[in-house]
């Protein structure tokens, strides 16, 4: 395993709705010929709250996970079939063994022959904690992946190529794609150790103790693996970046600032994934001072956990999150981005302003805040919608947001 050279630019950025979980794709593709992609990147695939997707062409029969199954693995296919080497994964990041970022991958890797075959070819995979912490919900299929990965094949030679690695906090920022002036996808965060020192305090992302006994369920969401995806220099010599966040929480946001704070924050234009799917626990005030994001992307859906509460709810989203970062906009003169033409949208939120139980709702925007849960229910539910941000097309620095 090591680094794979050339991401090249321009790069697309999926951000697949796969309700109450995590999935997103980095194609990326040769300006000279836009059809022809150079590297794709998948990073996570679950789910544990499925919402069905929005896109009109979209799979309209069975249940919300079937349906949304069918969808990502026809746009799968749809951007890994159009590659100089078709059907092929640079890297596939598992950020932690959560369920909701890992049980749609047997569904989307593997075709239904028994013994199942892999449908594409995995250049480099890496996970973090143990193999066996990925069981959660009952499969086998991840854990079996990482340990026994030789015994994973296609019907056309399609192979994992090298070992998966467990991942673990680089002492600088690992670059994971490129080194040149194109595109670079660099790791910044993972399993660390015992004590990290973070702006002269110490801070536990990970502790061992808990690790030692088995308390996955703790530190999981500590553990993610933070990648960050760096854009082409424009004319100042200035790159846009894209923080794809996965469950880490406040801890590791503090971490990240003193470890890699430099490619934290923007030069450009800056957008962030936030992460643990909106909630309290992630995306702290200071996080946003420091990256001081244009767009703020989540992946969330209709789940209510302990208490009744979900990921993503008006208390923190909108009473806090996004009060802040309009401050932090005024502030700084970010202008509110750019959406193709004739695209409205919003995004969807627990209100727990009352007493419970507590209803999600539905609130209309023009800024840029870019949830899965972007249009408003209609007689037949919610759905979700696939975010695109394309990068870097027409020029470094330029970019491309809209919605399927």
């Amino acid at each position: 395993m090591g680094l794979v050279d050339g991401g090249g630019m321009p790069v697309e950025v999926v951000f697949f709705n796969v309700g109450q979980g995590d999935c997103t794709l980095l194609w990326f593709y040769d300006r000279a010929n836009p059809a022809i992609g150079t590297h794709a990147i998948l990073v996570d695939c679950g789910t544990t709250g499925a919402v069905p997707p929005w896109r009109p062409a979209a799979v309209v029969t069975g249940d919300a996970k079937q349906r949304v199954i069918a969808h990502l693995r026809g746009r799968l296919d749809h951007y890994l079939s159009r590659l100089r080497d078709p059907y092929t994964l640079d890297w596939l990041v598992v950020t932690h063994p959560d369920q909701d970022h890992f049980n749609l991958l047997q569904d989307v890797l593997v075709d239904g022959r028994d013994p199942a075959r892999l449908k594409y070819t995995i250049r480099n995979v890496a996970y973090s904690l143990r193999p066996d912490d990925y069981r959660e919900g009952g499969g086998d299929f991840m854990t079996r992946l990482f340990t026994d990965w030789t015994t994973f094949t296609g019907v056309s030679g399609q192979q994992v190529v090298n070992e998966p690695k467990l991942m673990t906090m680089p002492s600088d920022p690992l670059p994971l794609l490129g080194t040149g002036p194109g595109a670079d996808l660099h790791l910044l965060g993972g399993v660390v150790g015992p004590t990290i020192h973070s702006r002269g305090a110490q801070q536990r992302p990970d502790d061992v103790r808990k690790f030692a006994a088995g308390e996955k369920e703790r530190i999981a969401n500590q553990c993610s693996l933070v990648t960050v995806l760096t854009g082409e220099p424009d004319a100042f010599g200035k790159r846009q970046k894209v923080l794809l966040m996965a469950d880490a929480e406040s801890i590791n946001e503090q971490y990240l600032m003193g470890l890699a704070g430099p490619m934290c924050s923007r030069e450009s234009h800056l957008w962030l994934k936030l992460g643990h799917h909106g909630s309290k626990h992630s995306t702290s005030d200071e996080w946003l001072e420091h990256t001081t994001p244009d767009g703020l992307f989540i992946s969330t859906g209709l789940n209510a956990f302990g208490g009744g509460v979900a990921t993503c709810d008006a208390e923190n989203l909108a009473g806090r999150v996004l009060a802040k970062w309009e401050r932090i906009r005024a502030t700084h003169a970010i202008p509110v981005p750019t959406v193709r033409a004739g695209l409205t949208w919003g995004f969807g939120f627990q209100d727990n302003t009352d007493a419970p139980p507590w209803p999600f709702v539905y609130a209309p925007t023009t800024d840029g805040v870019f949830s899965s849960l972007a249009v408003e229910p209609d007689t037949a539910g919610w759905r979700g919608v696939d975010w695109h941000l394309r990068l870097d097309h027409a020029a470094p620095g330029s970019y491309d947001i809209w919605y399927e």
